[in-house]
């Protein structure tokens, strides 16, 4: 069982990786330059609904596989460190699913055919709010990471 806790362990970092590594590179890099290019930052905003679908979806494999990380291991998990990433989970679970919502709401001011924002005033409300709860998760995100790769569990889990 013990070989089984680990590859739990490591697919739930790769997942982490590619979904939270993901994210901090597109909003850190590739969004300042696609605004740096497209002269219509709405234009770009067709390519960032792509982007941000795919990186939802590998939200949701992520936050499975970080959830059976916790079933695997939380019997050698001290209360504390359990507190943390139950905690930092249901934020991820939470914000990822309001992202999911957000995202759909969002679509509904956009005409795909034409390529343009319907209602700017209504986008950018849904829009900024998206932002604040991807904060949110990105936050929990780190943390969540910084506890599993230093909770103190039990010498039987390291064996």
């Amino acid at each position: 069982m013990n070989s089984l806790r680990k590859v739990i362990h490591v697919l739930a970092v790769l997942a982490w990786a590619l979904w939270m590594g993901g994210f901090t590179f597109f909003t850190s890099v590739s969004l300042r330059i696609g605004h740096q290019i497209f002269d219509d930052s709405s234009e770009f905003g067709f390519v960032t609904r792509g982007v941000t679908d795919r990186l939802n979806s590998i939200g949701l494999l992520a936050i499975i596989l970080l959830a059976a990380y916790l079933a695997s291991h939380w019997q050698w998990l001290s209360r504390r460190v359990r507190v943390l990433l139950g905690t930092s989970w249901l934020v991820l679970a939470v914000t990822l699913g309001l992202m999911f919502l957000q995202h759909n709401q969002i679509d509904t001011y956009l005409d795909f055919q034409q390529r343009v924002v319907t209602d700017h005033e209504s986008f950018n409300v849904i829009h900024s709010r998206y932002k604040l709860v991807s904060t949110i998760q990105w936050i929990a995100a780190v943390v969540h990471l910084a506890v599993m790769l230093v909770n103190p569990v039990t010498r039987s889990t390291r064996d």
